[in-house]
């Protein structure tokens, strides 16, 4: 039988606080959906859900390209920040707040996670800095998640999301060529060109 001797100490209390912080996650509605008319888009922490899945599935398609936990662990934490800050929708964050905005969300990630879980922190400034290859899988896939469930939205006549098409940045791909291929997909299934350059290779 594995070792269950007690671990930190303050564990327990540290992990109630935590859920006690991030409980609003499943109220925050994802807020490109709502300014474009979809009535109870997803939440941020159903997104999150779908995101933690999506990689699961490339982890276990691709089992020797990525990291496994750092890629789950990533995409677990991805968004909690917005437990605090709220759900910033693009264009407008990119074109006016991307620095203020992931500077302000690594702090609350890094107070949320003060403890016991506090090794994670570096896990979150990795995903926002998008060097290495697990960052770069799991930003990817954050944007394929979003226009997967745009295609979703569209099926069922929910919303004006015309222009989440039109946009290059919701196609972004990160180098990484099974997202492009994915992405390539979803278009195919939309019956849509995918907008913007050209995916780069590996």
């Amino acid at each position: 039988m594995a070792d269950q001797s007690p671990g930190h100490p303050e564990f327990p209390e540290q992990l109630i606080a935590l859920f006690e912080a991030v409980h609003p996650l499943d109220r925050v509605a994802r807020a490109g959906y709502v300014l474009r008319g979809v009535a109870e888009p997803e939440s941020v922490a159903a997104h999150s859900h779908f995101v933690a899945l999506m990689a699961l599935l490339f982890l276990e398609e691709y089992p020797d390209c990525w990291d496994r936990e750092k890629v789950l662990a990533m995409a677990l934490i991805h968004d909690l920040a917005e437990a605090r800050l709220m759900d910033i929708p693009m264009p407008a964050a990119d074109a006016h707040l991307r620095a203020a905005k992931d500077a302000a969300e690594q702090t609350i990630i890094e107070d949320l996670l003060r403890g016991s879980f506090e090794h994670l922190t570096a896990l979150h400034q990795e995903f926002i800095e998008g060097r290495t290859p697990e960052a770069r899988l799991l930003r990817g896939l954050d944007k394929a998640q979003m226009m997967i469930k745009v295609f979703c939205y569209q099926r069922e006549h929910r919303g004006n999301l015309e222009e989440f098409w039109e946009n290059p940045r919701n196609f972004e791909d990160y180098g990484v060529e099974p997202v492009s291929a994915l992405f390539d997909t979803i278009c195919a299934r939309a019956g849509r060109p995918r907008p913007g350059a050209r995916p780069m290779s590996c």
